[in-house]
């Protein structure tokens, strides 16, 4: 029987890889398709944030204290909040880049109005380039328009801060460690300012918008797929030399 040669060990073996290749590549694509309807959903939620009224900070941390609501759910809303800065605590968030120029974020803790118990959260004022002298926060009272984040968790490879110690400048802003030196701290988000009243300093550009691209996973998803096609057919290719062969 001229197709006997299929069952021998080694077409076996080949029949095997070609099988397990096309499945991986097919769960590869299938992983990037979900991936880019993930990056649609996250789009359109941050989108809706980004561009909703600001909500009251105070009454937001009352649900965060009161567990109605999480950190997580309240990453990228507009808020309002009143307050004192504490700018003798100010520090810098440093390796930041924005618009392809590199530089530092000037944190500056703000001492909530009205909140009880009493309550500081960290303030993002903005973006400076490098050797560009930090200015000072605005005296007195300030009422503030700003963006939610949430604290930053240092990824796997990049340095980190040391454990210890009071820190003038920060690579990540992670709000449990900047507990230790910063009485009060909210330590689950901290705010990017997007106006200010009375205005901060004019060397200060505003934290760039979020990225709501799509990025390459569509494109991933059709070459995973064709990638498939092409070890499918590539193994008809050698089948059909080997008939012919004899």
């Amino acid at each position: 029987m001229k197709y006997r040669f299929l069952l021998r060990p080694s077409w076996v073996l080949l029949h095997v890889t070609v099988v397990a290749a096309i499945v991986l590549m097919v769960n590869l694509g299938l992983w990037q398709y979900d991936r880019y309807h993930e990056r649609l959903d996250f789009n359109e939620l941050v989108s809706a944030r980004i561009n909703a009224q600001p909500k009251n900070l105070n009454d937001l941390l009352g649900e965060l204290s009161d567990d109605k609501t999480k950190a997580s759910d309240l990453e990228w809303l507009n808020v309002s909040v009143i307050g004192r800065y504490l700018d003798e605590q100010t520090l810098l968030a440093v390796n930041r880049s924005q618009e392809g120029i590199s530089g530092v974020d000037p944190l500056t803790p703000l001492l909530i109005d009205g909140a009880l118990p009493k309550q500081v959260i960290l303030v993002n004022r903005g973006f400076i380039s490098q050797n560009t002298q930090t200015p000072n926060a605005p005296t007195g009272v300030v009422r503030i328009i700003a963006r939610v984040r949430l604290s930053e968790i240092r990824r796997f490879g990049e340095l980190s801060d040391p454990a210890t110690g009071v820190l003038d400048e920060i690579i990540n802003i992670d709000l449990p460690r900047l507990s230790a030196q910063i009485e009060n701290l909210n330590t689950q988000i901290y705010l990017e300012v997007l106006d200010s009243q009375p205005k901060d300093s004019s060397v200060l550009a505003r934290i760039a918008d979020p990225v709501l691209a799509t990025g390459s996973h569509l494109s991933y998803t059709a070459q995973w797929f064709i990638f498939s096609v092409f070890v499918a057919a590539g193994w008809v290719v050698v089948v059909r030399r080997k008939l012919k062969s004899g």
